[in-house]
């Protein structure tokens, strides 16, 4: 049956995988399509390409390549629009390329991101971005990319009044132009070189390239375009029948209405300045009425611009639709199989909780059983061991009832032990009554709780054996034998033999000592030792040299010294007893 289960489970799994990738399959070719297309009317038709843009559904970032293409076109076709727009998406595109070795994509994402600068005033950083993509522009054959590029980098060097460094950008957009063969580069460049001679008031080369510009345009606006900058030029520097000869020759052909305007507006300056007033008020009345086209321009083509979005939004609502209906089908599906895959999990889930539900009752009860058992079994030991330091206690006790400061602090300790003990006792009678109810529905645990109270006895018979060993070990060892029993002063030379004999009986006692509390100091190092030699503080006294209420003291301030590093040191408990279990 669970078999069963697990092998539905990967049929369902493996048939929603396939779908899904060939779903993913279908997108990304789909996907690369479109952006191929998008890129081809690029430089020709870039609202085209940005309506093809706008209906796709922007790539996964998983498909890096076609999520960074999408971003780089989108972020071109907004800026050759004129629609504002954040470095976002340039962001995106220039994470993916820089990292690859495609040069054109590197000078496209910087020419793009300098222009993003540019327009948000940020001259410098514009500039910096356009030099690097000159360094990948020049890489590569787009001769249409490289003279944008020196296009703008002349632009920006007009902006910051590096003139001559804007006649040699300027020279090279112009160069690229006719390697790229497109009329409108051709022109553009030319009109750049002659208005930066112009400011250079190199005024017979201004008006070699403007007149190189009219020459090769064929497009009337771009004539009287070019005518308005000539005419401006012979204006300013005479003789004044070229300018007057030019700027009518921007009025007398087919142009835009802004660059008739301004020729009207040079007109009229210039009958002003000659002193022909009525020639002036002429000009300055077509000037007049061609502020009033303009607006009324104005007003049309935020008519029409509103019409097209509102066209362009309809397309996208309708191909939406039409998307929502195609993948209907597909989605309904995939639904489908996900509440399939659930329903299969859930009666796995119950299956499984139904077979382990009464397997987890009875190993919570056995571990019941094992843990209180445990705790009793550590809970005698606890208290046989204090029972064997009651023992002591008292005949520490009986050994000192000549000094009350030290009397009364072994009765405190006996009295805290016993008290252990009887609290010991009660938890060992409460855990023995859980065991009993365990049992009852588990009849199973009386061989483990005999092991156990086994081991226990074992224990504690291993513990009595090695503090009865440790004493035989005390009276077989020659200076420690002389130091119980017939004690006496120890001079410096003798303190290293009984370190050494204290730490082959206790387990590198010194050591330990010294690791855990670095900061004891030798006297107090050989106080713990008397001390874990089981001595009383009168013996300890003639050993050291000194009095028993010095012995007292000292063993005091040790106490607080140790308690301040040492957390498990209890409040009440002494010295002595915290050496002798150390």
């Amino acid at each position: 049956m669970k078999n069963i289960h697990f092998e539905t489970i990967i049929a369902v799994s493996v048939i929603f995988l396939f779908f899904a990738a060939c779903s993913s399959k279908e997108h990304s070719s789909v996907s690369l399509a479109e952006l191929i297309q998008a890129e081809t009317v690029m430089y020709e038709y870039p609202d085209s390409a940005l309506h093809i843009l706008q209906n796709m559904k922007m790539p996964d970032a998983a498909q890096k390549l076609e999520h960074a293409t999408w971003a780089l076109l989108m972020t071109q076709a907004k800026y050759k629009m004129y629609i504002e727009q954040n470095d976002s998406l340039a962001n995106i595109a220039y994470n993916y390329f820089m990292e690859q070795e495609d040069a054109q994509r590197k000078a496209l994402v910087l020419y793009l991101k300098g222009e993003i600068f540019h327009d948000n005033r940020n001259i410098e950083e514009a500039q910096n971005s356009l030099l690097r993509a000159t360094t990948y522009a020049e890489k590569t054959n787009d001769y249409q990319l490289c003279h944008l590029i020196y296009a703008e980098l002349g632009c920006i060097y007009i902006l910051r009044f590096y003139k001559e460094y804007a006649i040699e950008a300027f020279n090279k957009s112009y160069q690229y132009a006719l390697q790229s063969q497109n009329c409108k580069y051709i022109i553009a460049s030319l009109i750049y070189l002659g208005r930066t001679y112009g400011q250079l008031e190199r005024f017979n080369q201004s008006i070699y390239y403007s007149k190189q510009a009219i020459n090769s345009s064929n497009i009337g606006v771009s004539k009287g375009q070019i005518n308005l900058v000539i005419g401006n030029i012979y204006r300013e520097i005479g003789p004044i029948d070229s300018a007057y000869y030019y700027l009518n020759q921007v009025v007398g052909h087919k142009a835009s209405v802004n660059t008739v305007n301004a020729a009207y507006h040079a007109l009229y300056e210039l009958s002003k300045r000659e002193k022909k007033y009525q020639e002036a008020i002429f000009y300055n009345d077509k000037f007049l009425n061609g502020f009033d086209s303009i607006f009324d321009s104005h007003k049309e083509q935020e008519l029409a611009e509103m019409q097209e979005k509102y066209n362009q939004q309809k397309l996208i609502n309708e191909k939406n639709q039409l998307k929502i209906e195609k993948d209907k089908n597909t989605r309904n599906a995939l639904i489908i199989l996900i509440v399939l895959i659930c329903v299969i999990a859930i009666l796995i889930y119950n299956y499984q909780h139904k077979l382990m539900r009464k397997e987890r009752i009875i190993q919570k009860k056995e571990e019941g059983i094992r843990q209180s058992m445990m705790q009793i079994s550590e809970n005698e030991i606890v208290i046989k061991h204090n029972q064997s330091m009651m023992q002591e206690l008292t005949t520490q006790i009986e050994a000192n009832k000549d000094m009350q400061e030290q009397l009364e602090e072994l009765n405190r300790t006996y009295a805290e032990i016993q008290q252990q003990n009887e609290a010991l006792a009660h938890e060992n009678h409460t855990l023995q009554r859980n065991i009993e109810q365990y049992s009852t529905s588990l009849n199973a645990q009386s061989e483990e709780l005999k092991r156990l109270n086994e081991l226990t006895e074992e224990n504690q018979y291993l513990h009595d054996r090695e503090r009865i060993l440790s004493k035989q070990l005390i009276k077989s060892t020659k200076i420690l034998n002389n130091l119980t029993t017939k004690p006496k002063y120890i001079d410096t030379m003798q303190w290293k033999d009984i370190e050494e004999a204290t730490n082959s009986i206790f387990d590198n006692f010194t050591e330990r000592l010294l690791k855990r509390f670095p900061a004891l100091t030798e006297y107090e190092i050989h106080l713990c030792c008397l001390i874990k030699l089981n001595m009383s503080n009168t013996n300890m006294a003639i050993a050291l040299g000194i009095s028993s209420a010095s012995v007292s003291k000292q063993k005091y301030r040790l106490k607080e010294r140790i308690a301040q590093q040492c957390a498990a040191f209890k409040q009440n408990q002494t010295l002595d007893l915290w050496v002798w279990n150390f």
